[in-house]
């Protein structure tokens, strides 16, 4: 399951690059996700996860903005990678596994989202006409579907 969560995690991740800590951040501060004694037990802070998702609904509004950098830009893309690692090895520490290995399949899955999301959001609005930020609103439509369901209660 940590394997699943880790993928899932690090591609939301490389879509819009808050969207994985304020998923995770939210599922510890609510005591879904046990990061207690960790190096991660910072992200279950009810602060923090406030604060990450107002910081969350300033990347959806920018990410719409022409003057927006490509994810795929060595800097943006190099956070979506980090950002990804972290949530990832976050997942993996939770269920007891190694940190590196979440890590790895963290930031490798925001690394393929941020190439995979850019070229298919550019490939719909050309094979379309839709503008981009509609295509941009259904893009972070799967980021919230993908979030919530990969850290739901299984209960």
């Amino acid at each position: 399951m940590s394997v699943s969560k880790a993928l899932s995690l690090g591609a939301i991740s490389g879509l819009r690059s808050l969207s994985g800590p304020v998923f995770v951040s939210r599922a510890a501060s609510h005591g879904r996700l046990d990061l207690e004694g960790t190096p991660f037990a910072f992200l279950g802070s009810p602060r923090l996860a406030k604060l990450l998702a107002l910081m969350e609904i300033g990347e959806l509004v920018g990410d719409k903005l022409p003057i927006t950098p490509s994810r795929t830009a060595p800097l943006p893309l190099l956070g979506r990678a980090g950002v990804g690692a972290v949530v990832g090895a976050a997942v993996f520490v939770s269920g007891g596994r190694r940190a590196a290995t979440g890590a790895i399949l963290g930031s490798t899955a925001a690394i393929v989202a941020a190439f995979a999301g850019e070229r298919l959001r550019a490939l719909i609005v050309e094979k379309s006409g839709l503008p981009d930020p509609v295509v941009a609103l259904a893009g972070d439509a799967v980021v919230l579907l993908v979030g919530f369901s990969s850290l739901r209660d299984p209960r």
